[in-house]
């Protein structure tokens, strides 16, 4: 629906065309209906109407003081060819007549100005030809002609098809034609084209659909309020705001709004902006307060109030937004307090600061820069220091130019300068160094407005350098000295791996002058086929920042070295020596202990026959002369058989404490955990008899030899066990990574051990207690210490006489 008075341009033949579609063409009209129907105003109607009148066309008189109606006279029979004659003149709009089935029998101008088609091209046809396909598919014809005979007449709006096949809106109307004896003749048909009109329609409809859309997504709340303060209209956004239904509007009007000034105090109801609005008919813009809401803090406001213009409520409606400002103010402050902050961390800064303008006048000089170089900031606006009377130079003690300071390079540049040393020279010709920044600050146009210089005063700084760079040089001479004297070869490597320091021994290994070395990268000189053995252990030492040990046989002067690598944040130091005596007595070693254990093997083995004879014999004594024997002849039989018992246990555990060494299994991954749990089931009578109890953590997987892991786990439970004192045995198995290594550890709750003995104890047949105190060989814990240096570990112990003992052990990560 279009806005009344939106179609001025109305015609006297638009008229003509309401009287030819209504059901009764001589039935008395209004102006208004004629307006409704045209969709203009009752004064366009009723001008149209006058002057149709004045033709002789309709007739019009007035009913009762106020009421105009205007008719169409009725044709005499002898009027019917003026009335066809005026039909036919018509343009605007399309008069023709149906039979009773729809078929085309007359056709005016204004058919065939509207359709296209001529008077011989279109009698004749159904006047389902002016239907898409659509509507003609779906009956739209023929309901409409249905509804005419019911009715009487029918209106209806939609597409129709043009003889060139383009469409256009059209409005229609059908009438039904009878005889005076009810028979149905026709049909007359009426049709204007609204194509304009609807668009006309639809763009206003689109301009109202876009206004609603602005004015509810524009991220501001905006009002319609009356002179009274109501609200007649609001936006979502503001009824969101005051956390109402649009129902509870007409409560909260403007005037209900607890309005405040910037210094606290309430707005009078005439000094809000609306009612400036009313009282001068002027827009009032951004007018800043702070409202308080209900179960709110105050907020606040800018408000924009006009006048609401073009409407039929001209100067009695104001239009109000506002815009929630308080996120903005409290930028504001927040920025406030920053600059102030700013300001008093510029004027406090550690470091001198001071700002010049284009003309090189400075215009601030903070604190530490007055300090520094002992002027007022009115003494540094008068005489700049590096434009002035003050001197300046660079960093190898050339002086310069005014142009050629920081804050000049910057002027001409445009770009920052940093960490630039220079020294300024007083008129007084004091002198101080001062590491300088320099940096443009540039106007909203893009032009240099500022220049801020700050400085930091490296006077001492120098000085301690140039003393550390004199230590420095002691330091080296005595560190030639030092390495000269070191027995060991020597070398110092950095992060880039080329040689820092080396002395002449390691020269003479390397065999390359020390001038040659320094600054070379160590893999250019190292022999290839080990090159990548050092690379290995000296990358591994700087990335674990641990020490090192390792030893290389250098096939090429068949020699054995032993190196210590000590890594550092900025390299390693590396100490190393011919080892190749120590390994030949070594082997000569190594082959003298596999002769002696193969020496103990055979003879432990060779003892095994004459013992077991000792013993068969003193048992077959004791069983065939039982009866002739006293008690003292059986008790020292007794004593031979425990002692060759004993002698036999000795015997098996010096055969496999020979063994450990040659008769070992090869190194692999082996679960500590699995390793307990069969030892537990080996001791698991121990366990039940003296009634231990056996806790663990979770133990780790280590490199080694299953079934001798086994032994040795085995024994230290069975000596904690063994001497747990009277209480039950408890104890506990822990593991703690170190590098490359496990430390595992088993501690009791036993007897102890005294300090005194604690190193005996891994000595073989070494004991601390009787046979008939506690059994056992005195090999087991030997045993344990050859099980753990074949892995590469240690053995120790801690513990006090009564206060339990401890094992640790280490052995290789998997």
């Amino acid at each position: 629906m279009g806005i009344p008075g939106s179609a001025p341009n109305v015609t006297q033949e638009d008229v003509r065309g309401v009287f030819a579609q209504l059901e009764r063409p001589t039935a008395p009209t209004t102006a208004g209906e004629v307006a409704e129907k045209l969709d203009c105003t009752d004064q366009i109607a009723r001008d149209r109407l006058d002057a149709l009148a004045d033709r002789g066309e309709l007739h019009t008189k007035r009913i009762g003081d106020a009421t105009r109606v205007w008719w169409r006279p009725e044709f005499e029979q002898s009027d019917e060819a003026e009335f066809a004659a005026f039909v036919s003149a018509v343009k605007d709009y399309a008069i023709f007549m149906l039979d009773p089935d729809g078929t085309v029998v007359s056709w005016n101008e204004g058919a065939k100005r509207i359709k296209g088609y001529r008077k011989d091209e279109i009698v004749g046809e159904h006047f389902s030809t002016f239907y898409t396909d659509d509507d003609a598919d779906e009956g739209v014809p023929e309901r409409n002609l249905e509804a005419a005979m019911t009715d009487g007449r029918v209106e209806d709006e939609g597409w129709r098809v043009r003889d060139d096949g383009t469409r256009f809106w059209a409005n229609v109307t059908i009438t039904a034609i009878r005889d005076d004896s009810g028979t149905l003749r026709g049909f007359t048909k009426v049709t204007r084209d609204m194509t304009e009109r609807r668009q006309y329609e639809q763009r206003l409809r689109y301009e109202r659909d876009l206004t609603e859309q602005i004015l509810e997504t524009v991220p501001v709340s905006i009002c319609v309020v009356t002179g009274d303060g109501d609200i007649v209209r609001a936006n979502r956004r503001l009824v969101d705001w005051l956390d109402i239904d649009r129902s509870d509007l007409e409560d909260r009007g403007v005037e209900s709004w607890e309005l405040y000034d910037a210094e606290g105090d309430p707005i009078p109801t005439d000094e809000r902006p609306s009612a400036q609005v009313f009282a001068t008919g002027e827009p009032v813009s951004e007018y800043q307060c702070q409202v308080e809401l209900s179960d709110t803090d105050r907020r606040w406001l800018s408000i924009t109030a006009a006048p609401l213009e073009y409407s039929e409520h001209d100067g009695d409606r104001v239009v109000v937004s506002i815009d929630d400002i308080t996120d903005q103010k409290e930028r504001e402050q927040k920025l406030h307090r920053q600059y102030e902050q700013t300001e008093q961390l510029l004027q406090t800064a550690p470091v001198a600061i001071a700002v010049q303008n284009t003309d090189r006048e400075t215009v601030m000089a903070n604190e530490r820069a007055q300090e520094v170089f002992d002027l007022s900031e009115r003494e540094f606006t008068d005489n700049p220091i590096d434009s002035g009377e003050w001197k300046v130079y660079d960093a190898d003690g050339e002086p310069l130019d005014p142009a050629e300071t920081p804050s000049g390079r910057v002027l001409e540049t445009g770009e920052p300068v940093i960490d630039e040393e220079l020294t300024f020279e007083s008129p007084t010709g004091e002198r101080m160094q001062l590491r300088i920044n320099a940096a443009p600050l540039f106007d909203a146009d893009g032009a240099i407005d500022r220049i801020v210089t700050a400085g930091k005063d490296i006077t001492e700084l120098k000085e301690r350098e140039r003393q550390l760079e004199q230590r420095k040089a002691e330091l080296e001479t005595e560190l030639s000295e030092i390495l000269g004297r070191i027995s060991d070869a020597f070398y110092a490597l950095d992060e880039e791996w080329q040689f820092t320091h080396l002395n002449d021994q390691a020269a003479a290994v390397i065999e390359h002058p020390p001038d040659e070395l320094l600054g070379q990268e160590i893999w250019e000189v190292v022999p290839e086929t080990s090159a990548e053995l050092y690379r290995e252990q000296f990358q591994t030492a700087m990335e674990t920042q641990e020490p090192v040990n390792f030893e290389v046989y250098e096939d090429d002067v068949d020699t054995w070295l032993e190196f210590s690598v000590y890594p550092s944040e900025s390299g390693i130091s590396v100490y190393f020596r011919d080892i190749s005596e120590r390994k030949e007595y070594q082997r000569k070693l190594e082959e003298s202990n596999e002769r002696l254990e193969q020496f103990a093997y055979a003879a432990s083995h060779d003892l095994q026959e004459p013992l077991r004879m000792v013993t068969s014999y003193l048992q077959l004594l004791e069983r065939r002369y039982a009866d002739d024997l006293d008690g003292d002849a059986r008790e020292f039989i007794g004593f031979a058989v425990d002692g060759a018992e004993r002698m036999r246990e000795m015997i098996d555990g010096l055969l496999e404490y020979s063994r450990v060494e040659t008769r070992g299994d090869p190194f692999e991954p082996v679960d500590v955990d699995d390793v307990l749990a069969n030892v537990l089931e080996n001791l698991q009578v121990q366990i039940s008899e003296s009634h231990a109890e056996i806790t663990a953590d979770s133990l780790p997987t280590v490199s080694g030899d299953e079934s001798q892991l086994q032994q040795l786990f085995q024994n230290l439970l069975s000596n904690a066990i063994e001497y747990s004192g009277d209480e039950p045995p408890r104890v506990h198995l822990s593991a703690d990574r170190r590098g490359r290594e496990w430390v595992i550890s088993v501690r009791d709750e036993g007897i102890g051990i005294d300090p005194d003995e604690q190193d005996r104890i891994f000595e073989v047949f070494q004991r601390l207690h009787s046979h008939e105190e506690h059994s056992g060989t005195g090999i087991g814990l030997a045993l344990c210490r050859r099980i753990v240096e074949r892995h590469g570990g240690r053995i120790w112990v801690d513990s006090e006489p009564g206060e339990g003992t401890t094992f640790s052990i280490t052995l290789p990560a998997a």
